[in-house]
């Protein structure tokens, strides 16, 4: 009977515990497996436990009985609990742990500080990596990240290049233009991707580059934080704009370097491309072969030029691999003909025509990615 009781108290004691963190960070029941949104009282919580342990005794008896969930899947769906945006939109990125964890912590921080009717959040980012990080890619998800946890009030969202920002016409224009840019920021984030383009040059038509009055213009709206400001680039150019005396200095606290892709990422990458464009990864066409195959056939060397790019490359040339493959058979045979203009019929692919092969895959890195 005292057993009895004394887990009884555990258990009111681990449910006063939950509902205390369903009131001050609802979100984090997420990662237990519980809907805050299904819960309103005591009774509730205690169901939604119950569903959570329910299903974590089943996915341990599928483990067992060998059924087994796609590794992308898998991926998703831990890392993209039901209505948590942000967790949606960090279950896109491939990888990156660091740069996830980063958004959480900072997630977590502006919770604190809301707790504690404290308003001061990050300042403004610094994202840095080698070519093919994903600079820019995280750094456009990373605007929207910023309003969904509450960084910014609004969710306006602005990018910006050298040619949005300069006028070539005269230094005062490109003042103008670049107070324009910021204003229609202002509430949200804008993202500048490689700043140091702006930084003067001799090599430019004297008269025309008006790029430091640009910056100098961007650096006066840093001190307010309004709007936050992303900046991604190369770290050895982007630290000559952070360590310069045009006003950047000490407003960029939080920097972010990327780690370059490793093959079992890559592979990763190259097959949502695949998905995105509706192909389809044909018997044996893995992520587990994808990096074998690029650690056989390709140098470090050579892969920390492209990284993620890398995806892009052989994704270009496994299209141009499948094309040929489609011409020689209508050469070949004429089982597939072309409708007329006058045809009523939807036009088809064949299975073959959108499944990459092993061999499409051998192919296409032999003849040079």
């Amino acid at each position: 009977m005292e057993t009895h009781d004394s887990s009884q108290e555990d258990l009111e004691a681990v449910l006063s515990l939950l509902m205390d963190v369903k009131d001050g960070h609802s979100h984090a029941l997420f990662s237990a497996g519980i809907d805050p949104t299904e819960v309103g009282d005591m009774d509730s919580l205690l169901e939604q436990v119950r569903r959570s342990a329910e299903k974590e005794r089943g996915s341990r008896i599928d483990d067992d009985v060998g059924m087994h969930v796609e590794e992308d899947d898998q991926l998703e769906e831990a890392l993209a609990p039901p209505r948590d945006e942000v967790e949606m939109l960090l279950g896109r990125i491939i990888g990156l742990d660091s740069f996830k964890n980063h958004v959480r912590g900072l997630r977590r921080t502006l919770e604190i500080l809301k707790f504690n009717n404290r308003v001061q959040g990050p300042r403004h980012v610094v994202l840095m990596g080698n070519p093919g990080s994903g600079k820019t890619y995280l750094s456009r998800l990373l605007m929207l990240l910023m309003h969904k946890i509450g960084a910014v009030s609004s969710s306006n969202c602005v990018e910006a290049t050298r040619d949005d920002l300069i006028d070539r016409k005269s230094e005062s224009r490109t003042v103008f233009k670049t107070r324009k840019v910021i204003e229609r920021a202002t509430g949200g984030v804008l993202f500048v991707d490689e700043p140091y383009n702006l930084l003067p040059s001799p090599g430019r038509q004297r008269g025309r580059d008006h790029g430091a009055a640009a910056l100098r213009e961007l650096a006066r709206a840093l001190p307010s934080g309004d709007p936050l400001v992303i900046l991604a680039g190369y770290a050895p150019d982007m630290t000559r704009v952070l360590s310069s005396a045009l006003g950047f200095k000490g407003h960029f606290l939080l920097r972010m370097e990327l780690p370059d892709p490793v093959p079992r990422d890559v592979a990763r990458i190259f097959l949502a491309k695949l998905s995105s464009r509706g192909l389809i990864a044909g018997d044996g066409v893995t992520v587990d072969y994808l990096a074998d195959l690029l650690l056989q056939h390709t140098d470090e060397e050579w892969r920390s030029e492209r990284n993620g790019f890398i995806a892009d490359l052989l994704l270009f040339a496994v299209r141009v691999e499948m094309k040929r493959k489609t011409a020689e058979t209508l050469s070949r045979s004429s089982a597939i003909k072309v409708l007329t203009p006058t045809s009523q019929k939807m036009p088809t692919y064949t299975s073959e025509e959108v499944t990459v092969t092993i061999e499409d895959i051998q192919n296409a890195v032999m003849n040079g990615i």
